[in-house]
């Protein structure tokens, strides 16, 4: 339960992060970032309120592909002069949100399918006293 608490907190977190720089362009354009920036943390936080067992692993996926992109974002401004700091800073921010994010995802997905005790295995049976 507590994985699912700072998994909500963490994608809320990134949810706010994704409103600081916004960018400008065509609806077209942006539609599908903002639906992957917006939509897809709040239908998490919506499904690990649900209890949905599947959403710490979506969770999981959608943190890495927030890393891979936050890495790449980094790279690019490290190589390329014109990218403003408050992009670099972003992207690390949200960077470490996501790693985070894939942390607890996988932690809590792993802690949920492990048994609580071990498994009672049938006791054997007795002799029987016919048999002696």
């Amino acid at each position: 339960m507590a994985h699912r608490t700072t998994l909500i907190i963490l994608l809320a977190a990134l949810t706010g992060a994704a409103a600081f720089p916004q960018t400008t362009g065509s609806v077209t354009r942006t539609l599908p970032w903002n639906i992957f920036l917006f939509g897809l943390p709040l239908a998490l936080i919506g499904c690990l309120l649900a209890n949905q067992r599947w959403a710490l692993m979506a969770a999981v996926m959608y943190g890495r592909v927030g890393l891979a992109l936050g890495i790449s974002t980094i790279v690019q401004g490290l190589t390329k002069p014109d990218v403003p700091q408050t992009i670099l800073i972003t992207s690390g921010v949200t960077a470490a949100l996501n790693f985070l994010l894939i942390v607890f995802g996988g932690k809590g997905f792993l802690t949920l399918t492990e048994p609580s005790s071990p498994p009672e295995f049938p006791r054997p049976n007795p002799p029987s006293l016919s048999s002696s």
